[in-house]
Parts: structure tokens; sequence; C-alpha cells
């Protein structure tokens, strides 16, 4: 049985500095939603997975500001990594991303004070 659990990372640009980073606990199951919730000022908002064999991008805000929740999805691919498509068709086939270690949030092209704080949405055998 899968049961769905949430994570909270938050970022903080210091004084003096333009740039922000904060790593979630080590996480394993698939990212359903992400909430952004910024505190005031647009900044460049950046999810990544982390210590996998090769990091994946998970969600990709540039200069943004606005409240709002994302389902991010990545492609389903065959096993010589070409994407899946829909027999006969050329609908794509994506999936949740799955993630298997800890989520970094990186802030940029921010000021100081600046936080942004984000909410995983996971699925968790």
């Amino acid at each position: 049985m899968s049961k769905i659990t949430k994570y909270k990372i938050s970022a903080t640009i210091a004084a003096g500095a333009t740039t922000a980073s904060a790593y979630s606990v080590p996480i394993r199951g698939r990212v359903i939603a992400v909430g952004v919730d910024y505190d005031t000022n647009t900044c460049t908002v950046d999810l990544d997975s982390d210590g996998e064999a090769s990091d994946q991008k998970i969600l990709d805000l540039a200069a943004a500001n606005t409240d709002k929740t994302y389902y991010p999805r990545t492609p389903v691919c065959t096993y010589t990594g070409a994407e899946t498509v829909l027999s006969y068709t050329v609908l794509k086939i994506h999936e949740p991303f799955m993630v298997y270690g800890r989520v970094k949030l990186s802030l940029a092209a921010g000021t100081a004070a600046d936080t942004v704080s984000v909410y995983l949405m996971v699925e968790e055998n």
C-alpha cells in the first residue's frame, strides 16, 4: 500500500548574496506535486534530485514570484533512450519523477532575505 507524504524545503538568500540552496531529507518515491510559496520578491527557483547517479531537474522556474502548485512529469523512454509514444501517434507518455535521495532547492537572481519554500507531495510505498 502506498502513502502520500508532504515534505517542506525552504531557502533564504543571505545578506550580500544573490543565491541560496537547501536540501530535503532523503526521499524515496514519486513526486506527485510541488507547491511553491514565494515570500515577496522575484527570483529563479530550481528543484533537482541529488545524490543519484545522474541528477534530474524536477522544476525550473525563471524569474517567477507567484505561489502556485505544479505537477512536474518526465518522459518515459524505451531501453534505447528514445521517448515512448502511444502506438501510431505522436503523443508522448510522461510519468511522475522518481526520487531516491535528497531534493535540492536552489534560488538565484534574488535579493537578501528572499525566502522560497517548496512543498513536495510524494507517493511512497
